[in-house]
């Protein structure tokens, strides 16, 4: 496959009990890591909800897939040409008190073919950000399970523009088609996270990433 990968990319949304998609076009760099989506919004978010967090949230599959792999076995090894998010991605975010202002629920599937990468995803669930967000850090760590599986875990910052500091976390179940294949434990190190907002429908995401081996430090932080 050319390392520039055209790619497409659909999330059916119901938040806050209200429908949308977020659907557009975009590419998947495999020499760099690095992943752009033009995406559409149809008909509105619901409040609440900031897509500058769909970098810890829906798009797990393309970039863990995009990822420069700097490890044995990476992502792109278990997967011939279909991955999926089975059983549902938890998505938690609390505030300083502990409580729930997030709570998101999501499949996945991501299909590879000569033409490029398809990726879809649902989301239910409920988000009330109490303002925008400025910035999110944080890291994956991708732990093996048996038959094709292994189970992606993300602990992040969420920086509003109010100044308010959330703390979140996403867990991911994976599933590849490669069953014979068991990943070497990682962890996705991210740069360059951006939501630009184009219009008042339309955003620009981009983020590179990059698989680093877990080290004796990082297994023991993680456990």
């Amino acid at each position: 496959m050319a390392k520039s990968v055209p790619v497409s990319w659909h999330l059916k949304g119901d938040v806050n009990s209200h429908s949308f998609t977020l659907a557009g076009a975009g590419t998947a760099d495999l020499a760099t890591g690095s992943t752009e989506l033009r995406l559409k919004i149809m008909p509105s978010l619901p409040e609440g909800y900031d897509p500058a967090l769909s970098h810890m949230i829906c798009n797990f599959t393309l970039a863990g897939y995009a990822a420069v792999p700097e490890v044995a076995v990476s992502m792109r090894d278990a997967i011939d040409t279909k991955a999926f998010v089975r059983p549902r991605r938890h998505i938690i975010i609390t505030d300083a008190a502990g409580e729930q202002v997030t709570r998101l629920e999501a499949l996945t599937t991501m299909e590879i073919t000569e033409a490029g990468i398809s990726v879809t995803n649902h989301m239910t669930g409920f988000s009330r950000l109490p303002s925008a967000v400025s910035r999110v850090m944080g890291e994956e760590y991708l732990v093996p399970g048996l038959g094709g599986t292994a189970t992606g875990v993300a602990r992040y910052a969420v920086v509003l523009e109010d100044g308010t500091v959330l703390d979140g976390m996403t867990v991911v179940p994976y599933r590849f088609d490669r069953q014979d294949v068991e990943v070497t434990p990682a962890r996705r190190v991210l740069a360059d996270q951006s939501c630009e907002w184009a219009a008042a429908d339309e955003i620009t995401l981009r983020a590179t990433s990059r698989w680093l081996t877990l080290s004796r430090v990082d297994e023991t932080a993680g456990a």
